[in-house]
């Protein structure tokens, strides 16, 4: 399979209630996100123009969650944060799950593949850390 790899990058905080070590407390990541496309059997020389997955990633990630506090619907705790941040102008974006590495590259896979013929997404936390999500 030929694939190509684009990726984006995007600041936000998130805090993981009920979680035993320091991510427990409310801090931020420059997250780095990178999404392999697979080739489609049209016949095509190219899987997809580079400037064209830049476009999707922009739309799907970064003009959605750059500089955003990303919060766990089902947490109470979360949404009290999220409302504060809301009551003072400030960005945050809910999501139904808690905002993990690993969750949120199946959302950011989920939502590329409506767009891409998405193969894999890599969340990266820190330079050294990432969660993969793959097709299959």
């Amino acid at each position: 399979m030929l694939t190509v790899s684009k990726q984006c990058v995007f600041d936000a905080a998130h805090v993981l209630t009920n979680h035993a070590g320091q991510c427990r407390n409310l801090h931020g990541h420059t997250y780095r996100v990178v999404a392999e496309v697979a080739e489609v059997p049209d016949g095509r020389d190219m899987v997809i123009d580079f400037k064209d997955l830049k476009q999707v990633l922009r739309e799907v990630i970064v003009e959605r969650f750059d500089h955003a506090f990303l919060y766990n619907e089902s947490s109470d705790q979360e949404c009290e944060i999220a409302a504060v941040i809301a009551k003072h102008g400030m960005r945050s974006v809910g999501l139904p799950f808690r905002t993990t590495a690993e969750n949120l590259a199946r959302h950011f896979f989920g939502a590329l593949a409506e767009r891409v013929n998405v193969a894999s997404v890599r969340v990266y936390e820190t330079p050294e850390s990432c969660a993969e999500y793959r097709r299959g």
